[in-house]
């Protein structure tokens, strides 16, 4: 192979492998990825302090579904939370704080995420670096806001209207409140950016549409499992999440067959088991030439 070719890493970027692509040992990948996660954590603390001054503000805004739900379900005055404890005020601006500055971050975040992996890809797929991120920031952000707009406002007036109809006082508690709205809002953001890392495994020829189809039983159980821990102790949230995922997990079906669809990889497969039955041919006759 001469010198033009290697830097060249073929016409089409796709002849030799990727560009750079240099053998790392199991520790050299935990290293590098311990150095993306720090550069992510750096930038959500930094984040963090632009985002504490507006605490008050942000968790305002997150205070709209219950607001709406109280309102919807007919409840008197205005809804109250209780701190418990003391720190709790602190503790639940923190926490808002923290949450505000990871949507703050995402490009970074995802561009970190990029960096890990970018390594590993050819030339022309390195192009691609500003659509995922992109895609990822919008795909987070979409997931969030149907949890924000939908899922929450649906669950907590189908919780109100379920206790006042059996007498019950509501009330509620300031830091259990936030802790799982902010949990939930990341939540489904994370759960919606299955799609594209499915993509992002087919492009890589890790799995097929015939892959996910196969295991799409399993698959379903995993997201149920997945959403109980997600979410509030409740069968409606964990319903409400449960669903999209599904919903998610056959549409990524069809990214893959899009994307790479298991006949091409079929017949790429087939294209290098007869070049290794001819290699294994051509020495069998070379090795009985010698012998003559």
């Amino acid at each position: 192979m001469s010198t033009t070719d290697q830097d060249s890493n073929g016409e089409d970027g796709l002849a030799q492998g990727p560009d750079g692509d240099k053998p790392m040992a199991f520790l050299d990948h935990v290293g590098e990825l311990r150095a993306r996660l720090v550069r992510i954590v750096l930038g959500i603390f930094l984040g963090f302090f632009a985002c504490f001054y507006f605490a008050p503000q942000i968790s305002a805004f997150l205070r709209l579904p219950l607001d709406n739900a109280w309102e919807s379900a007919g409840m008197a005055d205005e809804a109250k939370l209780q701190a418990l404890a003391i720190q709790d005020p602190l503790m639940v601006d923190v926490r808002v704080a923290v949450t505000a500055a990871i949507f703050l971050t995402l490009p970074w975040i995802f561009f970190q995420v990029w960096l890990f992996v970018a390594p590993g890809l050819y030339a022309k797929e390195k192009k691609f670096v500003i659509p995922f991120v992109a895609v990822s920031v919008i795909m987070f952000l979409i997931g969030s806001a149907f949890a924000f707009m939908v899922v929450l406002p649906f669950v907590y007036e189908w919780m109100m209207e379920y206790s006042t109809g059996r007498g019950e006082e509501i009330q509620l508690e300031l830091n259990n409140y936030f802790k799982g709205t902010t949990r939930v809002l990341l939540a489904f953001g994370l759960v919606f950016e299955f799609p594209l890392a499915v993509a992002f495994l087919a492009k890589a020829g890790v799995v097929t549409e015939k892959v996910l189809v196969r295991f799409w039983k399993v698959a379903v159980v995993v997201m149920f499992v997945l959403a109980a821990f997600l979410t509030p102790p409740e069968p409606v949230s964990q319903m409400l999440m449960a669903g999209p995922m599904v919903v998610l997990y056959f549409i990524s079906i069809g990214v893959a067959w899009v994307i790479n669809p298991s006949s091409k990889v079929e017949a790429e497969l087939a294209v290098y088991d007869e070049a290794d039955e001819d290699d294994e041919d051509g020495d069998g006759d070379g090795d009985a030439d010698d012998s003559e």
